[in-house]
């Protein structure tokens, strides 16, 4: 432990944004305990003999497989009624920009019907589906009962039909034509490009030691909303944060959560480098004059950048689907939309340096009393980076609004329970 920390000498003054907060509560999804007490090296020989153990004894050879992957393509977790609809807009983004790549749906059993493939179909003709609970898959996976099913994107990315794919989001939006993505020079480079989050790992977090890899001063967490892999490269790293997620989800997910970081550490474990952006993240959202004086600024997306040439290759919609429609609407009627403003680290190159990423609860306390509806049902979660102007989102894209309302974007003001609701509103006003 006192090996893997050295390296990272941040101090409490540095106020690093990490992904944990200090916490000796044991109890629930998450023990984060180790934040307070510290790992001790016995503690941690045992999981780092087990993924070892695993590695040496259990991959699947890729030989085995290998007649099952062609081509790129792009693949997309979720059929259920809520992504749908965010499907929708990320696939009509794609129209605009002319993409040619097919797309692969990954869904568990019945969460796509006949006639969502029907409507997926008709705006993307190359459309495969694959139900990641048959048997043919090379990868078996379960439906989690008590959590957010995060695992499937490892396994989904495992058994796709492709060689080489790119991961996305179903709230995702990409600006630029993903084709160029596989052509960037650090894809070439390393078969692998993953983009940063807004938080760094503890320097005493147990998976710097269990994965025997030193803390980075440089590096972020990985943010999963996009990912770009050759799977004939990286069979055996895939397996292995499949396996960390699917057979030990609860585990790791006390040191690195969800899927994202499974494929960080699992590059690290096999010391393998990998590539990513020469950018950090870029906040987009809302900023709003406030009835006491001020401003309030909410991030509802991240904006990820071309590997090599910092263009804003993606849009990730983290906390956008959260957003009241409500707040939505009023937006839209009369703020210009919710694309308006952004925040970007002016030393946004700089993989050593750390702006403070604020999370901020969103009351819409900007909005004034008529235009709410008759109450907000529920805020939403903000980003925020501490001490940085927010500045016109049309200085970076200019008129993306208008292309996120060709594409759909506002799908929450179209459900049938909101529209209700407005108009018992608008009766009784």
């Amino acid at each position: 432990m006192a090996e893997a920390k050295a390296p990272c000498t941040w101090t409490k003054e540095d106020r690093i944004n990490y992904q944990f907060g200090e916490s000796l509560n044991e109890e629930g999804w998450v023990n984060a305990s180790w934040t307070v007490r510290e790992r001790q090296d016995w503690e941690l020989q045992e999981p780092r003999g087990i993924w070892q153990n695993w590695v040496r004894n259990h991959m699947i050879p890729y030989s085995d497989h290998k007649h099952k992957f062609s081509g790129k393509g792009i693949i997309i977790v979720g059929g259920n009624g809520k992504t749908l609809p965010r499907i929708k807009v990320l696939v009509n983004a794609l129209r605009h920009l002319k993409s040619e790549l097919p797309i692969e749906f990954h869904h568990y059993g019945n969460e796509i019907t006949p006639e969502n493939k029907k409507e997926l179909l008709s705006l993307w003709p190359k459309s495969y589906f694959n139900d990641l609970a048959h048997p043919s898959n090379v990868l078996k996976s379960k439906m989690a009962t008590l959590m957010i099913n995060y695992h499937l994107k490892t396994s989904a990315v495992i058994n796709s039909r492709f060689s080489e794919v790119l991961l996305m989001d179903s709230d995702n939006i990409p600006t630029i034509k993903p084709e160029e993505l596989f052509e960037s020079d650090t894809y070439k480079e390393y078969g692998t490009v993953f983009w940063p989050d807004m938080s760094r790992t503890r320097p005493n977090n147990p998976v710097w030691v269990i994965t025997n890899t030193k803390c980075m001063m440089d590096e972020w967490e990985q943010e999963s909303g996009q990912m770009l892999v050759d799977k004939r490269k990286f069979f055996y790293h895939l397996q292995l944060a499949a396996w960390l997620n699917n057979v030990h989800g609860q585990y790791w997910n006390n040191f690195i959560l969800g899927d994202k970081d499974m494929f960080r550490f699992s590059w690290h474990a096999l010391k393998t480098p990998y590539g990513t952006p020469d950018k950090w993240l870029t906040s987009v959202g809302m900023n709003s004059e406030l009835a006491k004086g001020g401003t309030f600024y909410c991030g509802h997306t991240f904006a990820q950048h071309h590997p090599d040439d910092g263009r804003i290759a993606f849009l990730h919609g983290g906390t956008l689907k959260t957003v009241a429609p409500e707040v939505l609407q009023w937006l839209k009627d009369e703020r210009g939309g919710t694309f308006g403003w952004y925040k970007r680290s002016k030393h946004d190159e700089d993989k050593t340096w750390s702006d403070v990423f604020n999370g901020v609860p969103d009351g819409a306390d900007y909005m004034p009393e008529k235009a709410k509806l008759g109450g907000i049902e529920r805020g939403t979660m903000c980003t925020d980076f501490e001490g940085i102007e927010a500045r016109p989102f049309d200085e970076l894209m200019p008129g993306f609004e208008k292309l996120f309302e060709q594409y759909g974007g506002y799908w929450q003001l179209d459900e049938e329970k909101y529209q209700e609701k407005k108009k018992k509103f608008n009766s009784i006003a």
